[in-house]
């Protein structure tokens, strides 16, 4: 007894919690509560299919394999720390030395990539690829990069809605979460709306002006990139309006996962400062590629909880297990930049914290069932990393 008494103040000696302290209670919401929240496409996806048909003759569609091919970035191996406990054994990459690493002008958000996309196989054309979101400081701005993660070349795509039969906009907001099915993105770019991208369709634009869409000189630019992504359709809540924080009626979602054991999306809301961020569940329908709708026409959440994390950026369930990027437990309540912690639970019982702790101001998850990797991302200026762990190593569940 002594022993172990003298290990726990050990363990508050160094601000690192023992397993007791670190659970905690990961409530569930009632039923009612999480079917009043509602999705709905409208008529998003015949408006924009009409408009890129039209916009088509025009710009020719390329494919992934056309970006790819043309990367014109090199990510370099895993350079910076990680704060991941060795035996996890982290790889990945950081981006390349310049803007993407060293500067503001664009900040990284979401992850996925050809492991959500392909979940049997892990790849898309024979490659890996990773796909992160990145915003503009004022959110001006969503851009994609899309990266071959064996070779490390990347290139970026500028995110834009098709706004006529003849011209489109840039698409404005932070690029909170991301992820893939088969060929279809599905982009939280805004708090409480996501926007639809096709894989298989990118127009290739003139690089030579910071226009976005038809410029005076008659060509069509997207803010000096060599590729425009076109939405094809969206979702948000009946009746439009910003979301609202807990406990509101329209909970932010600020990222975006897919869980493969079921075949849902899951969202959750970040609370700065705070815990209590509402964690939501959606239904996907493999058939049509596209959430699941009821026979009221709108996309109902299926189930949704409470997080006892502080601060919780990322959220990604197998499952009922769930793991959630946040704040570690010995710097809630303090200011600057810390590294994150990964916190892992079932829901409707507890979390807690997992081992090590993870990149500073860690963002989002992505889990690729084909090579049980759990992959994430993080935002820290000139320690920027996309990086993996194992799965089973980390959570010990299969």
């Amino acid at each position: 007894m002594r022993r172990l008494l003298i290990g726990l103040v050990a363990l508050l000696l160094l601000g690192l919690p023992s397993t007791a302290q670190a659970a905690a209670t990961f409530p569930r919401l009632d039923a009612a509560t999480v079917d009043g929240f509602r999705l709905t496409a409208g008529g998003s996806f015949a408006t924009y299919g009409s408009r890129i048909a039209a916009l088509d003759t025009k710009l020719a569609p390329r494919g992934l394999s056309d970006v790819l091919g043309s990367a014109n970035r090199k990510a370099r191996p895993l350079c910076h720390a990680t704060y991941l406990a060795t035996a996890l054994k982290p790889a990945g990459f950081c981006w390349e030395d310049a803007n993407d690493d060293k500067t503001n002008d664009w900040i990284p958000q979401g992850l996925t990539g050809s492991g959500d996309a392909n979940p049997a196989g892990g790849t898309v054309g024979g490659k890996r690829v990773v796909v992160t979101t990145w915003h503009t400081p004022g959110d001006t701005m969503v851009r994609l990069s899309f990266v071959d993660a064996s070779g490390l070349g990347y290139r970026h795509v500028l995110l834009v809605e098709p706004t006529s039969d003849t011209n489109f906009a840039v698409v404005a907001g932070h690029g909170h979460g991301v992820t893939w099915s088969g060929n279809l993105l599905f982009v939280a770019t805004t708090g409480g709306l996501i926007r639809v991208f096709d894989t298989t369709h990118f127009w290739k634009v003139d690089d030579s002006s910071a226009t976005v869409g038809l410029g005076s000189d008659g060509k069509y630019h997207a803010a000096y990139y060599d590729y425009a992504m076109p939405q094809i359709g969206a979702y948000w809540y009946p009746g439009g309006g910003a979301c609202t924080a807990a406990p509101g009626t329209r909970p932010c979602l600020s990222t975006l996962s897919f869980d493969h054991t079921d075949s849902t999306f899951v969202t959750a809301e970040h609370v700065p400062g705070a815990a209590g961020g509402r964690i939501l569940r959606w239904p996907f329908d493999a058939a049509t590629g596209r959430l699941k709708t009821a026979a009221d026409g709108l996309v109902h959440a299926v189930e949704g909880f409470s997080s006892p994390v502080w601060g919780m950026q990322g959220a990604l369930s197998r499952g009922g297990y769930f793991v959630l990027t946040g704040v570690c437990p010995e710097y809630a309540g303090e200011a600057g930049d810390h590294p994150s912690c990964l916190h892992g639970g079932v829901g409707g019982v507890s979390t807690s914290r997992l081992s090590g702790q993870a990149p500073v101001n860690s963002q989002n998850l992505s889990y690729w069932p084909a090579t049980g990797e759990l992959w994430l991302i993080n935002e820290q200026l000139r320690e920027r990393v996309v990086v993996h762990v194992p799965w089973t190593t980390l959570t010990g569940r299969s």
